[in-house]
């Protein structure tokens, strides 16, 4: 007997099976945005792999910090995670490795990751304010001939917009930044980080772990996924 359209139908997708599902490089990136925001940083994180997977470094943002790992950079506009993954990683070293970072790259942290040793760079979350930054072939000559570095994102499911959403918490949303994210269409997600801020679930979400935050936010990331279609 043939199987029903409801037999062949996949299970629900659930925010444990989607967070478990995440290899080990993700789950680094997001423990390192979590360490981020709650020391009053900007939620974003990242880390170095070989091909295989093995860490190689991960870091997180520190713009707020006074002190730092030696090597990493720190109460700087410069101390983005990428940067300081960069940061510890040895000149003229192989390109080969995968970054994998919690939010779409910023300009600065492209042209490091352009001149660093990586092949591809995996990021979760869109950021629309540098969109179309990572391409610096326009530029020269040189550039146009150098092989590009692969990039591989945004993710389109609620990782993708938790990556997102979390790196608006905190010191990086000034009000010119907000203007310009809402023209961009970040509408529904600065209202969610707003409601969240004034009803103070910021501060009891960074009390828990990151995947059981994931958890907590997965209805209000999965309504922002169905209405993004």
């Amino acid at each position: 007997m043939p199987e029903s359209d409801d037999a062949r139908r996949e299970p629900p997708v659930t925010s444990e099976g989607l967070w478990s599902s995440l290899d080990d490089s993700w789950q680094e990136a997001f423990r390192q945005a979590w360490e981020a925001l709650r020391t009053g940083n900007i939620a974003v994180g990242a880390c170095a792999t070989l091909a295989d997977g093995t860490l190689v470094h991960a870091a997180r943002n520190r713009v707020a910090d006074r002190d730092g790992p030696g090597g990493e950079v720190f109460g700087s506009s410069l101390a983005h995670a990428e940067v300081n993954v960069l940061a510890r990683l040895g000149f003229r070293q192989p390109r080969q490795l995968v970054l994998t970072t919690t939010l779409e790259p910023c300009i600065q942290c492209s042209a490091a990751i352009r001149l660093g040793p990586v092949a591809v760079v995996r990021f979760a979350g869109a950021d629309p304010l540098w969109d179309g930054c990572h391409d610096f072939s326009p530029l020269s000559r040189r550039e146009a001939a150098r092989p590009k570095v692969t990039m591989a994102g945004p993710r389109t499911d609620e990782v993708g917009l938790f990556g997102t959403l979390i790196s608006r918490f905190g010191p990086g949303l000034v009000p010119s930044v907000a203007e310009d994210l809402r023209a961009s269409g970040e509408a529904s997600t600065l209202d969610l980080v707003q409601h969240l801020e004034d009803s103070g679930e910021v501060q009891r979400l960074t009390a828990m772990e990151v995947h059981n935050a994931f958890g907590y936010l997965w209805p209000q990331l999965t309504a922002l996924r169905k209405s993004a279609r």
